[in-house]
């Protein structure tokens, strides 16, 4: 027998969870699944506020340290004593693993003026930071690795994204991704072959959470 007031009660409270901030306490990953595909919709301001709130210290937990150590291991496996550039780079985690291996430079940069101040904060020997929308970057300087570290799903044409970048690569450059591993992940990895040779791809699973993520070695076609 149909219940009105027990269908009501599940209706608002799925419209309240629909509701509820996930942002505040979500994973970029996870984050993702409720967007629509490469969504590029979110303002400086809820970057800025999430930075604030320490919503993406768990970056640092060892929930990442396999995702981390592959990067790491990919930049100085393919590109030894490399000029390195770190788009979306938050708060400089990827740096503190670099800072003290053998690569010549580090650049991070970040549309988060909150995420960028940590990262300064930090004193991270040999890195440098900056304040920049990735998507109107422009530089004169050459890199010999491009790390796009979990920024794609914000990206409505991630091809187009990684094209603009590779022309900052120094010959024989190379691009390390890295995406969850979902939906929209891997169509991201299907829309990437036609542009880009991969030279090298791991999937790293963390066990008690069950996440995973894919982190590949792409060279420009």
């Amino acid at each position: 027998m149909f219940n009105a007031n027990a269908f009501v009660s599940t209706a608002r409270l799925l419209k309240k969870t629909l509701e509820w901030p996930i942002h505040k306490l979500m994973p970029v990953a996870i984050k993702a699944m409720f967007l629509p595909p490469h969504n590029a919709s979110i303002s400086n301001k809820t970057w800025n506020d999430e930075y604030d709130s320490g919503a993406w210290d768990f970056l640092s937990t060892t929930k990442e340290v396999g995702r981390y150590s592959v990067i790491v291991g990919y930049c100085l496996h393919f590109r030894p004593a490399a000029r390195i550039l770190d788009v979306g780079c938050g708060t400089g985690i990827l740096a503190r693993w670099l800072s003290g291996a053998a690569i010549s430079s580090y650049l991070g940069i970040d549309l988060s003026e909150a995420a960028i101040e940590k990262a300064r904060q930090s004193n991270i020997q040999g890195a440098e930071f900056a304040v920049a929308d990735g998507t109107a970057f422009k530089t004169s300087q050459l890199f010999d690795v491009i790390v796009f570290n979990e920024v794609l799903y914000y990206i409505r044409t991630p091809e187009d994204y990684l094209r603009g970048f590779a022309r900052c690569l120094a010959p024989g450059g190379i691009l390390v991704v890295s995406m969850w591993h979902h939906a929209d992940g891997i169509n991201t990895w299907k829309r990437l072959r036609a542009g880009f040779e991969q030279l090298d791809r791991v999937r790293i699973v963390h066990v008690p959470s069950g996440l995973r993520w894919d982190v590949a070695v792409l060279r420009p076609r």
